[in-house]
């Protein structure tokens, strides 16, 4: 029942988001209530709203820059979140706002403008960097502890994070490079490198590794990434 109402709701927006068939303030009680819904329901639930919230994000914030509160606000959740800071806000899950963070990040993979020459990093995108990719690598690092310190497949969740969070970083420097993410490329790679020198070929592969296989294909990619579109910043 809960899925079926979270994909009508996704359907109703999808049909409306344009025409807005509410005031500017019902809009945004909406806005705001479907952001802190999407903290706390289950996985099944978040893979429908996280579409609707992504229709929202590229209208408001990508294409309008009309929500300046988003991002100082999903911050402050990531922050507080349940695996990062356990005990402040319990009921925040942090899987859940990295992936909130993946799709507010995810329409800046592709240039916004391919027809201009040398498109300079949105403002948006450098906001996104400096208030939470920055702090973000110190907890990468921590998770990434975490994983390579314990078998395969017995944390889970931290995986599920890195791999999010390396989505994150790919959506970031796919066609772009904030000036504040070029700080963090350092110590972000070499965790990444920890993550790719950990893999064995040398056995089969279990069910527990599979997460941790996702993770290393995905700093491959980031790397083919900055070599082939940031190559001055990569080669110092």
């Amino acid at each position: 029942m809960r899925v079926a109402a979270a994909t009508y709701l996704k359907n109703f927006t999808r049909r409306n988001l344009e025409t807005r068939l509410c005031s500017s303030e019902v809009y945004k009680e909406f806005r705001d209530q479907l952001a802190q819904a999407l903290l706390r329901v289950e996985p099944a639930i978040l893979r429908v709203l996280i579409e609707v919230f992504r229709q929202v994000v590229e209208k408001d914030f990508v294409k309008d820059n009309l929500w300046p509160e988003l991002i100082p606000q999903l911050k402050l959740v990531i922050q507080s979140s349940n695996l990062i800071s356990p005990g402040q806000h319990p009921e925040w899950n942090t899987i859940n706002a990295l992936t909130v963070l993946q799709s507010v990040v995810r329409p800046f993979q592709y240039f916004l403008n391919p027809k201009v020459v040398k498109e300079s990093v949105p403002q948006q995108l450098e906001q996104i960097a400096a208030e939470i990719l920055v702090p973000l690598q110190v907890t990468f690092h921590h998770f990434s502890d975490k994983v390579l310190l314990s078998p395969d497949g017995t944390n889970l969740e931290y995986e599920q994070l890195l791999l999010i969070t390396c989505k994150c970083m790919y959506f970031t420097v796919r066609s772009y490079m904030p000036s504040r993410v070029k700080q963090i490329l350092p110590s972000f790679c070499k965790d990444m490198f920890r993550i790719l020198d950990s893999l064995n070929f040398n056995s089969l592969i279990e069910d527990g590794s599979t997460m941790k296989l996702k993770i290393a294909k995905r700093c491959l990619i980031i790397f083919c990434a900055l070599v082939t579109r940031h190559r001055k910043h990569t080669d110092n």
